[in-house]
């Protein structure tokens, strides 16, 4: 008999390997983890990143709800709780018959310690399901970072990306590890030093926001309406754009 997760074969009788039976058990004790953080994150107010130490809360109840959140806990709750049905033979349609009074947490650490958990014919299925609810825990918790893109590779010339707060970027083509803010000037300056890169206003202002250069849309817009900037049929070119930008520090330093 193979195991409906990784296909292994396993012994007669066990719809998953043991392998995947300490992983699907793993991951129901760490939902059951998860559940007080997730609670907690029910506050609009919150600071993103629930498995901090650290979370931000006003002092002031009530607060605003997370409708995403209260869906997320009771889908979990109600997919645990069928599980344990499952388990334990109690039929979905005669729900009655289960005397268990226990929370969500509670549920969760019983399921992954059932004598039946990988003896049931759909283990492989709930398990998929389970991992499904995991990871969108695990999203809710510890929203993934923002990142964008840099520059690119010095080697491959591959499209680098980084969050606000890397310092370095390692290439996903050829592995090579970099300082971000290198890429970003190495960027800047491909694209100043070029009279033919053009883009419009804010293309530029995104671009140089990245390397570290602070130039509202508005502002390069407002440039054009004095005459200082030359406006092409393609946009405004960057090295224009650029040497107004850094002009007033020029002169400062020449004084």
């Amino acid at each position: 008999m193979n195991c409906q997760n990784c296909k292994t074969i396993t012994e007669e009788g066990y719809s998953l390997c043991a392998t995947c039976e300490l992983r699907f058990a793993g991951t129901l004790l760490r939902l059951a983890r998860d559940v007080t953080p997730l609670h907690d994150s029910l506050d609009a107010t919150l600071h993103p990143g629930g498995h901090s130490p650290t979370r931000i809360q006003t002092a002031t109840p009530p607060t605003p709800i997370r409708l995403d959140v209260l869906d997320l806990i009771d889908m979990l709750d109600a997919t645990a709780r069928e599980l344990w049905h499952r388990l334990d033979g109690i039929d979905a349609l005669d729900w009655r018959k289960d005397k268990r009074n226990e929370d969500l947490m509670a549920t969760l650490i019983a399921c992954a310690g059932h004598p039946k958990l990988t003896t049931v014919a759909d283990a492989g299925l709930y398990m998929h399901v389970i991992n499904d609810l995991a990871r969108k825990v695990d999203t809710v918790l510890d929203p993934p970072e923002q990142r964008r893109e840099i520059g690119n590779c010095e080697l491959c010339e591959t499209m680098l990306t980084a969050g606000a707060a890397d310092q370095w970027v390692t290439c996903p083509v050829c592995g090579r590890e970099q300082r971000a803010q290198t890429v970003k000037l190495r960027r800047l300056k491909t694209l100043c030093w070029d009279d033919s890169e053009r883009g419009s206003a804010a293309d530029i202002s995104k671009a140089f926001a990245v390397s570290g250069l602070k130039v509202s849309r508005k502002t390069i817009t407002t440039w054009e309406q004095r005459g200082k900037l030359p406006r092409h049929a393609d946009g405004y070119a960057y090295c224009d754009v650029y040497r107004l930008l850094i002009g007033p520090d020029l002169t400062k330093s020449v004084r």
